[in-house]
């Protein structure tokens, strides 16, 4: 007669590796469907069966670990079913809306938002709530693009509707012709007023730009040296990809590096791989707190 604990792993083996029903292994080795089942229950308490359960959320949290001591920031990575572009942007957007919902909740925060595609697609999935005391406003002044993305003032308006909350608008360009008018727009109550807002916010939503940004909004990108290692920004603040800031010379109305990297709370929401090499650098400029991405994009920063 073979060795008891011989047995238990022969069954183990054909139940667990093979497949086979315990039924089928009775009948194989001329034994009761209960004998196979207690050599089961017995390979497992005597160690000859380990059974790990792979927690996908445990993998998530040791990439919010990994991304949080390589960069210093907390980091909100949510899964997608697969690689697809669009199942990503869900996983992240919706991960999102979960992260800031109790946040705006509290109420009485003044919160700035950036532009581009994925803030746009937060602020549109954003669901309504009845919060208090909330202000919203944009981080820069308004722009001539014709994509409703680069659209400051209307998509504070829009994300101040979902929340029930006040808004201010960026009664001001983003960008001037010439120095004289610049000087002129920075005297104006409507920019001081802003910049009493920009200095008082209490939470930032920002979008990661990679290098088309810079291209689209500086004509003159292509000659200088500095510019071309660019590569990404946020709120149109520049940087390279070891989170060195280049900052733009023209003339642009919009919240400062220095009162911005003075925010509380800076909340970036990206993903996609053509976006790896802009958070790194956005996460290494320190212009970022919390990263909200999903787990793809994540294991690209690591």
């Amino acid at each position: 007669m073979k060795d008891q604990k011989v047995l238990m792993a022969e069954v183990a083996l054909m139940y667990y590796k093979d497949g086979l029903t315990q039924q089928e292994i009775a009948v194989k080795l001329d034994l009761t469907r209960q004998t196979v089942s207690k050599l089961l229950t017995s390979a497992v308490s005597e160690g000859i069966v380990e059974i790990k359960v792979h927690n996908p959320d445990s993998k998530r949290h040791e990439l919010q670990d990994k991304i949080e001591k390589k960069y210093g920031v907390k980091a909100c990575i949510f899964g997608a079913s697969n690689n697809s572009e669009d199942l990503r942007a869900i996983a992240t957007i919706e991960g999102a809306i979960s992260y800031l919902s109790p946040i705006v909740q509290k109420g009485g925060l003044n919160i700035a938002i950036s532009w581009g595609r994925t803030v746009q697609k937060l602020v549109k999935s954003f669901p309504a709530l009845n919060t208090l005391n909330n202000t919203v406003y944009p981080l820069f002044g308004a722009t001539e693009h014709e994509q409703s993305y680069y659209l400051p003032n209307e998509l504070a308006r829009e994300f101040a509707g979902k929340l029930s909350a006040r808004v201010k608008y960026a009664w001001f360009p983003y960008k001037v012709d010439n120095e004289q008018d610049f000087e002129l727009f920075k005297r104006t109550a409507y920019y001081k007023k802003m910049l009493s807002l920009w200095a008082d916010c209490d939470a930032v939503v920002v979008g990661i730009g990679n290098n088309t940004a810079f291209r689209l909004l500086d004509p003159d990108f292509k000659g200088d040296k500095d510019k071309l290692k660019v590569v990404g920004d946020v709120a149109t603040h520049f940087f390279t990809e070891d989170g060195t800031i280049i900052e733009n010379k023209d003339l642009t109305l919009r919240i400062d590096v220095d009162t911005l990297m003075a925010v509380k709370t800076k909340i970036a929401v990206a993903y996609g791989d053509d976006k790896i090499s802009a958070i790194k650098g956005a996460l290494n400029s320190k212009l970022v707190d919390v990263l909200i991405t999903d787990e793809y994009t994540a294991k690209g920063l690591i």
